[in-house]
């Protein structure tokens, strides 16, 4: 009887030696290459991009006031908020586990035989099983990550919204400026036509003229209809994200927004962090740890307390019982042993999300941060451009009224010169989605509250 005495207890202290792993809480041991993003990151900067509030980076009120009505009212939004209680509640129910169960049941009983037999029991029974290895704690650490991971896809959908609800927003603004030119064009093409027609009355050109100057007015005023209905669709789509029937869409006008001249973006480490995607990666890795951890203790014996607590009648007595059962598995057909390694490959294999993870947010930001630089570049040139042509438009006309130019030669100034104009808009607007592109890369449209 000593004998086996001595062998319980050494054979419980091998299997609690061996567990220690089983307690420990997961510490990420994540790192990022200080190259993750090219060349573009000054290692001196101390402040992120992405750590600046949205709305410091995006001041228009109007804009401002969109990205709030979409984060309250969007149906993907409103989602991941009740999917962020569903996870509270299942860290709830993990942390009853700690707690044993309790359940009411009454038995009776009628037995006759001659004389009627009656018999009753109104017993509370128990049942408490004991996470000797860790395995309630572990479900509890599991259910917290779930819950983490649930608010940081909150913020993921938010940021998603929030840019999306910016690029429509800038897109209705670049296409009033495009309608605005359109109609400038159409007026002034317009005039051309009507001079054209008095010079082909005054017989100094051919009808050749007047037919090309009618199929260019009548151009513009088509490429009119399109642009507004290019906005018309804009706005249903943006009303769409805002939870809203399709309505007019009040925004600034065009020019009021301003790119910023010198771009910070901080530290890899700090940089990388804001992003959504890269702590929903790293989220997976700890649960997956979790994962692994519980197919651990699925090698571990359970220990369960089983009680009954009642009163019974006829006769009238107390009832009390207690029982303990210790499980350990022993063989369960690979079951278990499978279950280890899928669990181990499940966990390498979000290690290696979580590291393409990185790699994608770095290019992001090194193609994101040389767009918006070569935006502001390009811009220069453009503006040239069209001030060149607008002067070539201007000598032109007045040399045909003079008698001394051609009407081809108007013609090709005036389509030169709304195309540069258009290229204009097209760039100032590239410029500002070069920048939501940036700003989402490092984690922005986030919020310190709930939204």
């Amino acid at each position: 009887m000593k004998n086996i005495r001595i062998y319980i207890l050494v054979l419980m202290g091998m299997l609690l030696f061996s567990s220690c792993n089983l307690y420990l809480k997961y510490t990420s041991d994540a790192t990022v290459r200080n190259d993750v993003m090219g060349d573009v990151v000054n290692m001196q900067d101390t402040v992120s991009m992405g750590a600046i509030d949205w709305r410091t980076a995006f001041p228009d009120p109007l804009l401002q006031r969109l990205i709030e009505t979409a984060l309250a009212n969007n149906t993907d939004m409103r989602t991941a908020k009740l999917t962020i209680e569903q996870a509270q509640n299942s860290v709830k129910a993990a942390k009853w586990g700690y707690a044993p169960t309790f359940y009411f049941n009454p038995q009776a009983s009628y037995t006759h035989l001659g004389t009627g037999s009656f018999s009753a029991q109104v017993p509370i029974t128990a049942s408490w099983q004991l996470g000797i290895f860790g395995q309630t704690r572990t479900q509890v650490r599991k259910a917290k990550s779930q819950m983490a991971y649930a608010q940081d896809y909150k913020q993921a959908v938010q940021v998603s919204l929030s840019a999306n609800v910016a690029c429509l927003y800038y897109t209705l603004v670049m296409l009033d400026r495009q309608l605005e030119v359109a109609e400038q064009t159409e007026k002034l093409w317009e005039e051309s036509l009507k001079s054209t027609r008095a010079l082909y009355d005054a017989g100094v050109i051919q009808s050749p003229g007047v037919y090309q100057m009618e199929a260019s007015v009548s151009q513009v005023k088509a490429d009119i209809l399109d642009l507004r209905n290019s906005i018309l669709t804009t706005e249903a789509i943006l009303c769409n994200l805002l939870a809203e029937p399709p309505h007019h869409i009040e925004r600034a006008p065009f020019g009021t927004f301003q790119m910023p001249k010198e771009f910070h973006l901080g530290l890899p480490v700090r940089l990388l962090d804001a992003r959504p995607d890269v702590r929903l990666a790293e989220r997976n890795m700890e649960i997956a740890y979790y994962g692994t951890q519980q197919a651990r203790q699925a090698f571990y014996p359970t220990l369960t307390i089983d009680g009954l607590f009642g009163m019974a009648a006829s006769p009238v007595q107390m009832l009390g019982q207690a029982i303990g059962s210790l499980v350990q598995p022993i063989f369960a057909g690979g079951k278990l042993s499978a279950q280890l390694k899928n669990a181990k490959a499940d966990q390498e294999k979000a290690r290696l999300e979580f590291e393409q993870t990185l790699l994608d947010a770095g290019s992001e930001v090194y193609t994101y941060l040389y767009d918006c630089r070569t935006a502001l570049q390009k811009a220069e040139f453009i503006d040239a451009r069209v001030k060149s042509l607008q002067s070539a438009y201007d000598a032109t006309s007045e040399l045909m009224m003079n008698g001394t130019n051609t009407y081809l030669e108007v013609l090709t100034a005036q389509e030169s010169l709304l195309e540069a104009q258009l290229g204009q808009v097209e760039n100032r607007y590239e410029s500002i989605q070069a920048l939501i592109n940036l700003y989402t890369a490092l984690g922005g449209f986030g919020s310190d509250k709930d939204e």
